[in-house]
């Protein structure tokens, strides 16, 4: 079962904490869906792109804890209240183009996704990833009308940020919450596993993902090529994938429209899309001849909520005249960046 019982909760959180692997979201394991902002093309390459398999380490996106603790962590850096995106979802259509609100404390398993979608912190969370927290909080109903109904987005809401429509019942102690959530509730707040878990985190603008050994040598491999490329032809990959960044470059016509009317707004500064990546690439490794697999390893390797890491990117090949690494001073990083 993907939801843990009380009792197995309880064990895990009596014994010692063990070593986490990083959060979802972080790795190249859990971004097999892409992101939000990204096109169905860029979703099913992105899908497609892990191969061979060896140079990328395994799935964790089953880990109930990992999954909590990285959606605590995405709701408190956007600034996200999660009840208010869900509790207008507690709601039926009436006459006239009204609302009922039913206060039920129950949505939809698809009401779910989307109210994570819209909220921008959650686009990297694969389908394996979400299952496993929609039936962390799915529950039977006994009435047939609320059959459906079945995620309680009060005690996720309580569960990761301590506020749902019941929370000063809680703290007087007048309402209990089931003790699956209490144990969920107390494991987040177990003071070795956090310290584990952000030891782990790395959210930063030059937030590079983990691969295997073997995924490592042959990057080295590749990154060697690209560079020695940016070297022999005098060009700077900043400036030629900067040319794909929204947030550089609102002032083109159609790029500024698409920015304004399109999910590209929820990009991370520094980030670019993955056909973006690609055509970037081309123009960038023109006469390397890189294959499949190579541009795929290297899109995973900076990759960044479903989108392409350039700034990290560039900071790692971008070669000066005199051979050595180009360096960022905190004036250039300011302008990328915000």
């Amino acid at each position: 079962r993907l939801v843990r019982s009380p009792d197995t909760l309880r064990s895990t959180l009596s014994t010692a904490t063990p070593d986490v692997t990083p959060r979802v979201g972080t790795t190249v394991r859990t971004t097999k869906d892409g992101s939000m902002m990204a096109c169905l093309s860029d979703r099913v390459s992105i899908e497609a792109s892990r191969a061979p398999t060896k140079w990328y380490r395994g799935d964790a996106s089953t880990d109930l804890l990992q999954i909590l603790a990285y959606a605590r962590h995405r709701l408190r850096i956007r600034q996200v209240i999660l009840l208010d995106l869900l509790a207008p979802l507690d709601s039926v259509p009436g006459a006239g183009g009204r609302v009922h609100q039913l206060h039920i404390g129950y949505i939809q398993r698809d009401q779910l996704r989307r109210a994570l979608d819209v909220c921008g912190g959650f686009g990297d969370i694969s389908e394996t990833a979400f299952g496993v927290l929609a039936d962390a909080f799915r529950e039977e109903r006994a009435q047939r009308e609320f059959s459906e109904r079945d995620i309680n987005y009060e005690a996720m809401c309580e569960v990761l940020q301590g506020k749902s429509h019941h929370s000063l019942a809680y703290r007087q102690g007048s309402r209990v919450l089931d003790d699956k959530y209490q144990i969920m509730q107390g494991q987040l707040e177990n003071e070795r596993f956090m310290e584990s878990f952000k030891a782990c985190f790395d959210d930063t603008p030059f937030a590079r993902q983990p691969l295997s050994v073997h995924g490592e040598v042959r990057l080295k491999k590749v990154m060697a090529l690209i560079m020695h490329k940016i070297y022999a032809d005098r060009i700077s990959a900043r400036e030629m994938l900067g040319d794909f960044d929204p947030h550089l470059n609102t002032s083109v016509s159609w790029m500024k429209k698409a920015f304004q009317s399109s999910p590209m707004v929820n990009m991370p500064p520094g980030c670019i899309s993955r056909s973006q990546y690609l055509r970037g690439m081309h123009l960038l490794a023109d006469g390397l001849k890189l294959s499949e697999p190579d541009m795929n390893l290297v899109f995973n390797k900076y990759c960044k909520t479903g989108s392409f890491n350039y700034l990290a990117f560039c900071k790692d090949v971008d070669v000066r005249p005199d051979g050595k690494l180009r360096e960022y001073g905190a004036a250039e990083e300011s302008e990328i960046l915000y």
